[in-house]
């Protein structure tokens, strides 16, 4: 209990004053001698004790009357038993919700931008040196500062450069990183205030066990702080959405046409019967559609480019304006190549250069037709054929992917290159053939190889039967151009002779192979492997016509192809990222030590060390929240582009409803407000207790109001009792 005028508790003394006036104000008589005096002797000795009880109560009443004056005046508090004074410092969490869909505005005005101006009031009426930490709830939770402080000038002016836009919210993390900053903190009296939209997709119901594992977290530290969540979401029912982009192709060359697929989706129920889709490439306009969305539906705008220069090129779609602007337009960073250089290891070579009855001669043509048709158009896979003996360090140095095709066995030297090749971030793709030795792959070559052969299967005799490609449905990107039929069908393959692969074992983990297709057998036929930053994928059968049919059929270029590509778009660190991850630049090695300069959304400059790692110069920085376009530029090279694109989960806007956003309260334990005043209410409640004096002012009424019918009802009591009236017999015995 304490007083916010603790002086006035003083006046709690008057309660002497009725004690005093009864006391100087008892009934003084003189004895006088009757002689029919004691006769009235019974009489009293009946009412005195019940005159007695009614002094005592009308006394007692008197005494509380100015108590209560007194306590009502002096404004008591009731406070729990861990509640400090409220003047204390405090060390405050405010957890801002500054995910994209704060961005969202109703009637022209940004959730974001009332949220920041509640954050900023709720600071500027902290006490003085007061702690504060403004926790950003973006993708799980980062400082707005590296660490809590006292200079709450800086966290303000901090804010104020502040965007929404940043991916998801997640509660639970959030919590628990609030939770975590305040186990460093100083001062005794602790709060905690989560400012959000309630976006639904962020309250999951499946996350309400991590929601109370982090708030039980927090309550059980020495000092528990007070939880408040707030409500700063305001409702918009419309919203247009790009949710992705797909492309044709994995990798791209200089002319070649690619597909770009813009996904949309309307979370309204609104109708937009030609909604207009705009294509833009490194700024300019390159062209425009429209599409139909009805309410709560989805589609798709598909455009055709081509790019006649090698590099990195940017692509923005884009939609009409609406209430969330930072999912109307969706950004992918696209690099051309030139050429990727593929090495083809022949294990049976011909007799002459290109001879299609070695063993790499159809793969050879499969891979760069145009230079095999001698056509005047560049093939991206640019391949060269050499012996084994021809698999040097300088010949890996020069390619991005090696293809080992019916290699007997490698020496220690070329696998240890070949291995540093791959773990660095290169492609190897193997065919077995006759020459193989199982001895040699199941043992030496066992680090690289996706599986181990078990032995070999089927007959090339006249007649002899063959098994297909079990026809599926592919999720790997590897091959899933096949879930499109004119790409060819692999069940029109036959296989008459293949090597077994014993079933991969499986640990849980990423880096475990993975059987990509299957021969009708049940047998792999396409198995894959990560190895350090780079992929191995082996085939069960031959790349030439001995073992099978594969050669002739029309999937086999789409097929080779698709698998190099794939392999090779592991050489780079990827340009298209997710928000929160790290940007990585390979650069060649002789940018080692020099600086690359990185812009981003912002527009301003920052130099970034090129540091050696391997056989290549190497740019991190990260992780990054702010999606948008950063540039990186290295030493004397041309730019290279980076996208960061937000979660677009978040583009459905629905909110929890009022009921929900109650329940939720209850069920955590925790309260919910509204506004900033309703906030403040909140906290002087909780910095200073429950105020009693309204009670105390009921009270005191009370009593006056009885001491008056007591008072009166005593007196007419007494007035109304009987005398008992004296016997002859009682006046004879006297």
């Amino acid at each position: 209990m304490n007083f916010l005028n603790g002086a006035l508790i003083a006046g709690a003394a008057a309660l002497a004053i009725p004690i005093i006036i009864h006391l100087f104000h008892k009934s003084r008589f003189r004895v006088v001698k009757w002689g029919a005096m004691h006769l009235l002797e019974m009489v009293l000795r009946t009412n005195q004790r019940r005159v007695k009880m009614e002094q005592w109560i009308l006394l007692a009443i008197r005494c509380a009357i100015p108590v209560l004056l007194a306590l009502a005046m002096a404004r008591p508090i009731w406070q729990g038993a861990s509640r400090l004074l409220g003047n204390a410092r405090t060390s405050t969490v405010v957890l801002l919700d500054n995910s994209y869909s704060m961005e969202a505005s109703h009637s022209g005005t940004v959730n974001f931008a009332l949220a920041k101006d509640n954050v900023q009031q709720l600071i500027a009426g902290m006490q003085s040196q007061s702690e504060v930490h403004v926790v950003l709830m973006g993708q799980g939770g980062r400082g707005l500062l590296d660490a809590p402080t006292y200079d709450l000038s800086r966290v303000t002016q901090m804010l104020g450069k502040t965007n929404a836009g940043y991916g998801t919210a997640r509660v639970p993390q959030a919590l628990d990183f609030a939770a975590g900053a305040l186990e460093t903190m100083h001062e005794p009296v602790r709060q905690v205030v989560m400012i959000t939209d309630f976006q639904r997709v962020s309250f999951d119901p499946t996350e309400d066990k991590a929601i109370a594992a982090a708030l039980d977290r927090m309550g059980k530290q020495v000092m528990a702080p007070s939880v408040t969540f707030w409500d700063a979401g305001q409702e918009v029912k419309e919203n247009v959405a790009i949710e992705s982009l797909d492309f044709s192709r994995l990798m791209v060359g200089i002319g070649q046409k690619i597909q770009i697929r813009a996904n949309l989706r309307n979370f309204g129920a609104a109708n937009h019967p030609d909604l207009r889709v705009t294509l833009k490439v490194d700024g300019k306009d390159k062209g425009a559609s429209q599409v139909a969305l009805g309410p709560m539906s989805k589609g798709q705008v598909l455009f055709t480019q081509s790019f006649e220069g090698a590099g990195s090129h940017v692509v923005e779609i884009s939609t009409e304006p609406d209430a969330l602007a930072a999912d109307n337009t969706f950004l992918a960073s696209i690099p051309v190549r030139d050429r990727i250089p593929v090495l083809l290891v022949d294990g049976a070579p011909g007799d002459t250069p290109g001879d299609i009855k070695s063993e790499t001669g159809y793969l050879q043509i499969a891979l760069s037709p145009f230079m095999a048709g001698k056509v005047e158009q560049a093939d991206l896979l640019q391949s060269r054929v050499v012996p084994v003996e021809g698999l040097t360090a300088k010949a890996l140095a020069e390619s991005q992917i090696v293809v080992l095709a019916n290699i007997r066995q490698l020496g220690a030297d070329q696998l240890k290159a070949l291995e540093e090749f791959v773990k660095t971030g290169g492609g190897l793709l193997i065919f077995p053939g006759d020459r193989t030795d199982t001895t040699w792959w199941n043992g030496p070559f066992a680090k690289l190889a996706p599986l181990p052969l078990a032995g070999v299967a089927g007959d090339t005799k006249e007649g002899a039967a063959g098994v297909g490609i079990t026809s599926q449905r592919f999720d790997d990107p590897a091959l899933e151009l096949f879930n499109d039929p004119r790409n060819g069908s692999m069940a029109e393959a036959s296989v008459k002779v293949w090597f077994k692969m014993r079933p991969p074992e499986k640990s849980g983990g990423v880096l475990d192979p993975v059987v990509l297709a299957r021969l009708d057998s049940g047998d792999p036929f396409l198995a894959e492997k990560p190895f350090g930053e780079g992929r191995v994928i082996a085939c069960a059968t031959a790349c030439d016509a001995d073992w099978s049919n594969l050669p002739a059929r029309p999937f086999f270029l789409p097929l080779t192809q698709r698998l190099s590509v794939y392999l090779a778009s592991n050489v780079y660190p990827p340009r298209n990222l997710e928000i929160g991850q790290m940007l990585v630049s390979f650069l060649p090695l002789d940018a080692a030590g020099k600086k690359a300069i990185l812009t981003g959304p912002d527009g301003i400059p920052v130099e970034l060390p090129v540091v050696k790692k391997e056989s290549r110069g190497v740019v991190e920085y990260g992780p990054v929240f702010a999606p948008g376009l950063y540039t990186v530029v290295p030493p004397g090279g041309a730019p290279l582009h980076y996208v960061f694109n937000a979660d677009r989960r978040e583009s459905d806007l629905a909110r929890l409803s009022d009921e929900e956003i109650t329940e939720l309260g209850k069920a955590h334990g925790v309260p919910i407000v509204h506004s900033l005043e309703e906030y403040k209410r909140l906290e002087h409640k909780n910095r200073f207790g429950t105020e009693l004096w309204k009670w105390c002012l009921v009270g005191l009424l009370v009593l006056i109001f009885l001491e008056l019918i007591l008072q009166r009802w005593f007196t007419r009591r007494r007035a109304k009792l009987p005398v008992k009236p004296l016997s002859a017999a009682s006046l004879v015995g006297k």
